[in-house]
């Protein structure tokens, strides 16, 4: 698919990464024309909300979203999923292309149980797939491997230059899933946790979800190559080194400009240990904090064709 533009050289590339003071957290990402000063593609990745607030809904507010394209929901477990319900009632229709974890489907045949707000997510979700429509899609990867989500084309319309957004599925790893099924061992919804690879022209990003060592161990190391940016994943804890490991493995002495965490305050995360480890391998390390505001979220903007990129930080988050 291609999409035609004014003028390549104004898109960008706009990632929000929110979090809250206890738990919870959430990511937006952008493809934004500021030519015409339009949101040309719209993700949302998991969804919090807090009793003050949902930064989520107000940043697609800021931007004038009427429509989501995608919406990614990494796993079920509270601290990505409150809110989920507000998204979709004032987002999503049956043109949004919603994607779900293996073995996660919203009825008694699935993995994990979920209370009663997170299955009234998903009936709203399942109604959209149906008739004609086949919008709501299982993610699932291959050992050594990847599930290709999106490949598009962006092209100036006058010079005829054009980049290339690709998102890749890492995880989960199917043949993982399936030997703990059948061993009656998938106990923890991170076992179940969508990761994505978004490639925008050269710039490479990961979001991570919770996915956790044994998981990160089956995607080869190649993945990580030429990354951008990286959302750490289960919030920079113990149970996800795995990942500081196979960085290590394809370092070239360039550093990776942006990694960000989210806070999970009763666990202490995220781990400071862990986040100088970090820090030989990227530029700057960021996190949305735990400070009397409630919320914290971190602004980068990548310009697509020059690759250069700028950061902002609101309300508690801070810069380590």
């Amino acid at each position: 698919m291609k999409i035609f533009v004014d003028d390549i050289n104004k898109i960008t590339l706009e990632v929000f990464t929110i979090g809250y003071t206890e738990k919870g957290e959430s990511q937006v990402v952008l493809i934004y024309d500021n030519v015409n000063s339009n949101c040309i593609l719209s993700f949302v990745i998991d969804c919090y909300s807090s009793s003050e607030a949902n930064l989520t809904i107000d940043i697609l507010n800021q931007y004038k979203i009427s429509h989501l394209d995608y919406f990614i929901w990494t796993h079920t477990d509270e601290d990505h999923s409150i809110g989920i319900n507000n998204i979709i009632d004032t987002f999503c229709d049956k043109k949004t292309q919603f994607y779900l974890p293996e073995g996660v489907a919203g009825n008694e045949n699935d993995f994990i149980n979920y209370n009663q707000e997170i299955k009234d997510c998903f009936d709203k979700i399942n109604s959209f797939n149906k008739g004609n429509n086949y919008n709501v899609h299982s993610l699932t990867s291959v050992v050594g491997g990847h599930t290709q989500v999106l490949k598009m084309f962006f092209v100036d319309s006058s010079t005829s230059k054009e980049f290339v957004l690709e998102i890749l599925g890492i995880a989960p790893i199917s043949a993982l899933i399936r030997r703990r099924w059948e061993a009656g061992e998938v106990k923890k919804k991170n076992d179940l946790s969508i990761a994505t690879i978004f490639k925008v022209g050269e710039i490479g990003l990961l979001f991570s979800g919770d996915i956790e060592n044994q998981t990160i161990n089956q995607i080869p190391d190649f993945y990580f190559e030429g990354l951008s940016y990286i959302k750490t994943p289960h919030h920079t804890s113990n149970s996800s080194t795995k990942l500081i490991d196979k960085i290590e493995k394809v370092f070239n002495d360039e550093k990776i400009p942006s990694a960000v965490s989210t806070t999970y305050k009763t666990h202490n995360l995220p781990n400071t240990d862990l986040i100088e480890q970090y820090k030989k391998y990227v530029t700057t390390f960021s996190s949305t904090g735990d400070g009397n505001t409630g919320y914290g979220y971190i602004k980068t903007v990548f310009e697509i064709i020059d690759k250069e990129y700028t950061e902002e930080l609101f309300g508690d988050a801070i810069i380590h």
